[in-house]
C-alpha cells in the first residue's frame, strides 16, 4: 500500500518571539520520547518519534505492510488565522524540516508542504520552491484559509501556480465552521471537520475553482466525507442555479477529484468509489494519530468484494497514488506491482 494521508511534526521549531506564541506557534514541552505540543496556551498534541524519525515511520510502515507514505504537515501548523509573516516563517521552516525526512525517507516517502495561504503572493513563492529546491510533490491544504475561501478570486493565483506547476494538492479539514454546533460532545471529528470537507468542495465546484484551473490534482481527505452521500442534493441545487457554472452538473466535476479511503465503514468507501471512481481512489490512514482505522486500510480489507476495485485494491491504489501525486517513472519503479516491463500499468 501506499499511503497518502499520513503527517509528520518538526520538534526542532523554537518560537521566535511571544508574539509568535500568541499568534499559534507551536510550543513544545519534553515528556521522555515525546512531546506535548501547545498552541496558545492549549494541550493541542502528544507526539512520539514517528511523527518526525524516518527509522520509527519505517517500523511502523513495515508491520502494517505499507510500503510508502505521502507525508503532509499537521493542520494546525497551518496558521492561516495568524499576521502573514508568522505563518510564512512557519511554512518555510517546516517545510525544510520535512525535507530533511522525505530525504531520509529511502525512496519511500513523498511530500506536500504547507503555504500560507492567507497569503497569496508569499504562497505562490513556496509552491515554486517546493519541488526543485526541496523535493516535494505539491501541498497539502486547509479547507478555508480564514480570511480567503477557496473560491475567492484572490486566491486564484496560488490555484494557477499550482496548476501550471503539476502539484498534487491534498484537501485537509482545517477549523470547524461554527465550532459550538459543529464540535460538542466530541463531534469534531465526525462531523465538525467532515463539514468543512463538504464546504471546501463547494467552493471546488459551485465556486469554479476548477472550471477555471481544470487540470488541477486534487485529493480530499476521509473518503470525500458526506459528499458522496449529498452528490444528489448537489446536482439537484445546481440544475436549480439561475447562472450555473459552465460544466453540465457537478457529478462529472467530482470525477475529476481523488478522495482516500479513510472512511471506517466498507459501505461509505464503495459510494465514495461509485463517487470519485475506482482511478481516482488511494488509501489514507492519518497516521500517526489516533484516528487511523485498525488495521489501516480495514474499509478496503472488509469491502473488497463489494468494490469495483475488488481483490487487488492495494495495487490499483498505489497506481492511482502514484497518478495523483505526478510521479516519475524512476519513482513509479520503487514499487514494482504497479509496472510492466518498466512502464506504468
Amino acid at each position: 500500500m501506499l499511503d497518502v494521508h499520513t503527517h509528520f511534526f518538526p520538534r526542532d521549531l523554537p518560537p521566535p518571539s511571544d508574539q509568535a506564541v500568541r499568534e499559534g506557534w507551536p510550543v513544545l514541552e519534553a515528556q521522555g520520547d515525546q512531546v506535548r505540543v501547545f498552541q496558545r496556551g492549549k494541550h493541542v498534541r502528544t507526539l512520539g518519534p514517528s511523527a518526525w524519525d524516518a527509522g520509527a515511520r519505517f517500523e511502523d510502515m513495515d508491520r502494517d505492510e505499507v510500503v510508502g507514505q505521502v507525508v503532509m504537515p499537521t493542520p494546525f501548523t497551518f496558521l492561516y488565522d495568524a499576521s502573514a509573516e508568522i505563518a510564512g516563517r512557519y511554512a518555510r521552516e517546516q517545510n525544510d524540516r520535512l525535507a530533511e525526512l522525505i530525504a531520509a525517507g529511502q525512496g519511500r516517502l513523498f511530500g506536500l508542504g504547507a503555504i500560507p495561504l492567507q497569503d497569496p503572493e508569499a504562497a505562490v513563492a513556496e509552491i515554486k520552491r517546493l519541488p526543485g529546491e526541496l523535493g516535494m510533490h505539491g501541498v497539502a491544504i486547509g479547507t478555508h484559509a480564514h480570511r480567503f475561501q477557496l473560491h475567492d478570486k484572490e486566491l486564484d493565483p496560488v490555484f494557477a501556480e499550482l496548476e501550471a506547476s503539476g502539484s498534487a494538492v491534498f484537501v485537509h479539514p482545517w477549523q470547524p465552521v461554527a465550532p459550538e454546533r459543529s464540535c460538542h460532545h466530541g463531534l469534531a471529528f465526525g462531523l465538525g471537520r467532515a463539514i468543512e470537507t463538504e464546504l471546501a468542495v463547494g467552493s471546488l465546484l459551485f465556486g469554479g475553482v476548477l472550471d477555471r484551473h481544470p487540470a488541477l490534482r486534487i485529493c480530499l481527505a476521509h473518503g470525500g466525507a458526506g459528499v458522496p452521500a449529498l452528490r444528489g442534493r448537489l446536482l439537484n441545487g445546481w440544475q436549480r442555479q439561475h447562472d450555473a457554472p459552465p460544466r453540465d452538473g457537478p457529478w462529472q466535476a467530482l470525477r475529476t477529484l481523488w478522495a482516500d479511503g479513510l472512511t471506517y465503514d466498507p459501505g461509505a468507501l464503495a459510494l465514495a468509489e461509485d463517487t470519485f471512481g475506482p482511478e481516482h481512489m488511494v488509501v489514507g490512514s492519518d497516521y500517526p494519530f489516533a484516528a487511523m482505522e485498525s488495521p489501516i486500510a480495514a474499509s478496503y480489507r472488509l469491502g473488497a468484494e463489494s468494490l469495483r476495485l475488488g481483490g487487488r485494491w492495494r495495487d490499483t491504489t498505489t497506481r492511482n497514488a502514484l497518478d495523483f501525486l505526478g510521479c516519475t517513472s524512476a519513482e513509479r519503479a520503487r514499487f514494482p506491482s504497479t509496472t510492466k516491463n518498466g512502464h506504468a500499468v
